[in-house]
């Protein structure tokens, strides 16, 4: 007993060393790595490429459920992004990926997040999860510290934070579509430091709001990142006619100030991404498809219960809904929002949030066409606007609902209001399970999993029971903390479930992949559903397979031309599995196979399960390689990446160049890589212009003798969008070196000066 009390003393004295602020932090900060213990611990595995690419084979605890709901995730972030973290390391700018299709842009491709810092974890085998968790981190830090200039207790604002951290998007998608939503609070905190510094002359404080916009940007997706940007300039105006009218002007300023330098410093990641548009093929992203696009009515239940259809795609019948939703809210964060709504502090905020929310979900669902209304803002239109708006629906909810606990702690609204919320969201709850009982009838499941996902479906019913109780006893000091408990405990269950589902052990079948290192050279493979795209970026091999968005426009054209007439999307060119895909693509292989092998085709990758076509191997294609999972086979006339005339020799020092010797004038180098603006070529040193052959090659003349040949890609318009960034990085040293100064001069003359926060 006597070692006990020690022991909890010396815990309690070691807790104490630091600030109250410092434990609150720490506390999101653990509670994040609680929710990716499974990751962490290696109890888990969330390597994407167990449901994205057919190369592999897993084992698994109860079940094998996905991870996340986008492939995006395989397919464009981890492979991308490994390929870009891995050029960076070596000293290259990452802007071309020869790895994919014909080659393609990588930092204008934007997905990759090419140029974002945290994309460098990538290089590293665990680079992902790490990614997470550190994203996680920054949206709950930043949470707490925009509800701490809210003014909200420091515990409380450390709910707020713990509960944006474990929000629902970052649970259900791992994609680059989480990567802004980091930024989402910190440009709020930077708004706010900017308004509450308004009528302070020296301590502009516009820094913040300038890093956290342009981090927003580097992250590599567009979408959510201006979705995040219109909630965050609504809330500046709001926030602004707070502020005394004689000091509007100057946080107006300021906040101008800090738009546009975020902005400019983010021009190396936005010109890229913008010169490829023009050039680019952009799929269901057009007014006329994403414009009417939304959430069937089904999704709806999801929202505050959100494995009432099982684990992501668990039930087939679902899948409507899994496809295209962005997230979840939670029963119990919805009902403190309710009673957050009511406070009198902050009123024009808690209103216009409110509002924001009931708009966001009324356009995802278009609820009597208010999506036609949202369509009004510029790009709206073309966006997925039901997937992307509920980041910043939910940050909303989330402030609501601290306020809502900061309500009920300060016994400003009557258990009767409390009790009221919980009966609404139980009511939403019941008419849920009703509406879900009809996907849900007859769906196969073994008995273990079956109470698995019947416990998850009864969580929300659990919780709101829980808050219908403490909703009685809020006279109580201790309530208030249960009621903290009872809502972050949901948020970390529900967080967690996807984790649990991923593979404890993966075993990635490296034979057929070494076998392509060692003898593919600077040709290419096909794949046939083993190493689905864009995974060779992720190995170093050259794949034809590519799969992406944007997507090169002459690649397009060239494959439904070509290689594989009525191929729609037209942005995928893979097989999606099973062996009916497979057969569709050799007899397209079949149809075109020279100009296959013009497109340096030297290798199929077919699983071993599938049988190639006799009419394949008629025309000479042979087996080369074979395992249990899958056979290799080596057609027989490949065109090298660089080829030229029969007066002319060529050899290859890479990719990027080759030397040609040629006894005529006259003769002219092919290369198999996407022709398009941005590539430079230079003969000797001197700049040679390229030409377009077959619509996608790219062809330079050559002169008589021997020649050395490069070739460069750097984006259009790069150097400048380069040089404004430095510029506007120097504005902002500059600019934060002289307000430090003129701070500590200050404090100087007035030591009480250093006081203010």
């Amino acid at each position: 007993m006597y070692c006990s009390r020690v022991r909890t003393q010396r815990v309690t004295t070691f807790f104490q060393r630091f600030s109250p602020s410092t434990q609150a932090v720490s506390l999101i900060v653990l509670a994040v790595l609680v929710a990716n213990a499974a990751y962490l611990l290696g109890l888990t595995n969330n390597d994407p490429i167990t449901w994205t690419a057919g190369i592999s084979h897993s084992l698994c605890h109860l079940s094998c459920g996905r991870s996340s709901i986008d492939p995006n995730v395989g397919a464009l972030t981890q492979t991308l992004g490994h390929l870009a973290a891995v050029d960076l390391l070596h000293g290259h700018l990452p802007w071309w990926n020869s790895l994919e299709g014909l080659g393609t842009p990588l930092a204008g491709e934007l997905q990759s997040a090419a140029l974002f810092p945290f994309t460098l974890l990538l290089a590293a085998p665990a680079g992902l999860v790490v990614m997470h968790v550190l994203l996680e981190i920054i949206a709950g830090v930043s949470t707490y510290f925009l509800l701490r200039r809210l003014s909200v207790p420091m515990w409380f604002a450390a709910v707020g934070g713990t509960l944006f951290a474990l929000d629902g998007t970052f649970a259900w998608l791992a994609n680059t579509v989480v990567n802004p939503l980091a930024f989402l609070p910190m440009l709020l905190l930077g708004i706010e430091i900017i308004l509450e510094r308004a009528s302070d002359s020296t301590r502009r404080g516009w820094y913040v709001a300038a890093v956290a916009l342009a981090l927003s940007l580097y992250s590599g997706f567009p979408e959510g990142a201006y979705f995040d940007a219109i909630f965050c300039g609504i809330w500046a105006i709001v926030r602004l006619f707070s502020l005394a009218p004689e000091i509007r002007a100057r946080a107006l300023r300021r906040l101008a100030l800090a738009a546009g330098v975020g902005l400019v410093v983010a021009l190396p990641t936005l010109v890229p991404f913008a010169d490829f548009l023009k050039v680019a093929f952009v799929g269901g992203h057009t007014s006329a498809l994403e414009g009417t696009a939304h959430l069937p009515a089904m999704a709806m239940p999801m929202l505050f219960n959100p494995y009432i259809y099982g684990t992501i795609f668990d039930n087939a019948k679902a899948a409507g809904a899994w496809d295209v939703i962005g997230g979840y809210f939670t029963v119990s964060v919805a009902t403190l929002a309710l009673i957050g709504l009511l406070g009198a502090r902050l009123r024009v905020l808690r209103v216009t949030l409110a509002i924001w929310i009931v708009l966001g979900m009324a356009g995802s669902f278009n609820l009597l066409h208010t999506r036609v209304v949202w369509n009004i803002i510029p790009f709206v239109s073309n966006s997925a606007f039901s997937r992307y708006v509920i980041t910043s629906c939910d940050m909303a909810l989330i402030v609501l609902a601290v306020l809502g606990l900061v309500e009920i702690s300060e016994r400003r609204r009557s258990s009767r209001y409390f009790t009221g919320a919980a009966i609404v969201m139980t009511l939403v709850l019941v008419w849920g399970a009703l509406a879900a009982e009809t996907y849900n009838r007859g769906v196969p499941h073994h008995e273990k999993v079956r109470i698995f996902l019947l416990a998850l479906s009864i969580i929300p019913f659990v919780v709101i029971l829980a808050l219908l109780v403490l909703s009685r006893l809020t006279t109580f000091a201790w309530s208030t903390a249960l009621i903290a408990v009872v809502v972050v405990g949901e948020s970390l269950v529900m967080f967690m479930v996807p984790t649990l589902q991923a593979p404890k052990q993966i075993t990635i079948d490296y034979a057929p992949i070494t076998f392509l290192q060692q003898h593919q050279g600077e040709e290419r493979f096909l794949d046939f559903g083993v190493l689905s795209p864009n995974w060779g970026s992720q190995f170093g091999l050259n794949e034809l397979s590519a799969i992406d968005l944007p997507f090169p426009t002459s690649f397009k054209n060239f494959i439904q031309e070509n290689l594989y007439p009525g191929l729609k999307p037209a942005n995928e060119f893979l097989v999606k599995g099973g062996s009916e895909d497979a057969q569709a693509l050799e007899g397209q292989l079949t149809s075109h196979f020279r100009a296959y092998e013009d497109a340096s085709v030297k290798y199929l990758l077919v699983p071993s399960s599938i049988a190639l076509t006799p009419q394949l191997t008629a025309l000479g294609v042979t087996p080369v390689f074979h395992d249990s999972l899958a056979t290799i086979y080596q057609l027989p006339h490949p065109r090298p990446l660089f080829s030229t005339s029969s007066s002319c020799t060529v050899t290859s020092d890479g990719v990027d160049q080759a030397t040609t010797n040629c006894s005529s004038s006259g003769a002219t180098l092919l290369r198999g890589e996407l022709s398009m603006s941005g590539w430079s070529a230079t003969v000797n040193g001197q700049s040679a212009p390229i030409s377009t052959f077959d619509g996608v090659y790219q062809r330079i003349a050559l002169p008589q003798g021997t020649s050395v040949v490069d070739y460069r890609f750097v984006p259009p318009h790069e150097d400048l969008a380069l040089l404004a960034a430095i510029l506007a990085a120097l504005v902002f040293m500059g600019s934060l070196a002289y307000e430090f100064r003129a701070v500590r001069r200050r404090g100087a003359d007035d030591p009480s000066a250093n006081n203010v926060e």
